[in-house]
């Protein structure tokens, strides 16, 4: 706190006090302004000239402070737009002090809402991590760049170009299809001279794979395909594509 004894009738002609807002992602022209750094272990006492001498009337050119800080400048990681408050007492004293706000906008490294949060405008995100709660999307879902998911997409419908891979799996012995692996292409290879497949019993509509015999002189069965011309895949690079149509497994292709 500063105090001013002042006479009657004595009024202070250099002593004001201002505040100018502003937000910068460099620190100010030493040049311009004085300089002497107020730094993270000062404060104005510490700094030459900062105590008054002969009472108050030096007191607006005594104490110099550049107007930056460590507490300011420590702040401008990466170039970061920094909001900050100019305070001054005089045209040769000010002090920049870090904030947060410029122009009702908000500038900030970490936050945490504890209720909801509305966004009137568009919301650009960088990055975004989501915990394990559910997110709810009532509307559309419109995204103009990739979309990377680890675990497993559900929807009932999706729309558009489709630029997908097909997961490869080797066989080279009896095996029983795994309707968790509808879009897959069966590449069989049998170790023996056949390799049985097994169809489940029952499916979801469309579960639908690929079956390719990659080698002569081996044989691949289907031990249970009613609704197809044959059940054996006879000839090198013979393939076929099965299907369940929600109530049967249906195979298309070079079955014999």
């Amino acid at each position: 706190m500063i105090s001013l004894n002042v006479n009657p009738g004595e009024t202070p002609s250099n002593q004001f006090i201002s505040f100018i807002e502003g937000s910068a992602s460099t620190a100010p022209d030493p040049s311009s302004y004085p300089l002497h750094v107020l730094g993270a272990d000062h404060n104005l006492n510490h700094i030459q000239g900062g105590d008054p001498t002969d009472g108050f009337l030096p007191w607006v050119t005594d104490i110099l402070v550049y107007p930056s800080s460590e507490y300011w400048e420590g702040l401008l990681d990466s170039n970061r737009v920094r909001p900050y408050i100019d305070f001054s007492i005089s045209d040769y004293n000010t002090l920049r002090i870090p904030s947060a706000i410029h122009n009702y906008d908000l500038y900030a490294d970490t936050g945490k809402f504890y209720e909801d949060l509305s966004v009137d405008g568009t919301l650009s995100i960088g990055s975004i991590e989501l915990g394990g709660n559910n997110l709810t999307l009532p509307g559309d879902l419109s995204v103009g760049g990739d979309a990377d998911i680890a675990g497993t997409l559900s929807a009932d419908r999706v729309q558009g170009e489709s630029n997908t891979t097909a997961p490869i799996l080797q066989v080279t012995s009896d095996v029983t299809f795994d309707n968790n692996n509808t879009g897959y292409i069966y590449q069989c290879k049998p170790s023996g001279s056949n390799v049985t497949i097994t169809l489940p019993q029952t499916s979801t509509t469309g579960i639908t794979f690929m079956v390719n015999n990659c080698l002569a002189g081996k044989t691949v069965t289907f031990a249970n395909l009613a609704n197809a011309r044959g059940t054996v895949l006879g000839e090198q690079f013979s393939a076929a594509t099965i299907y369940w149509d929600g109530s049967a497994w249906y195979g298309i292709g070079d079955l014999v």
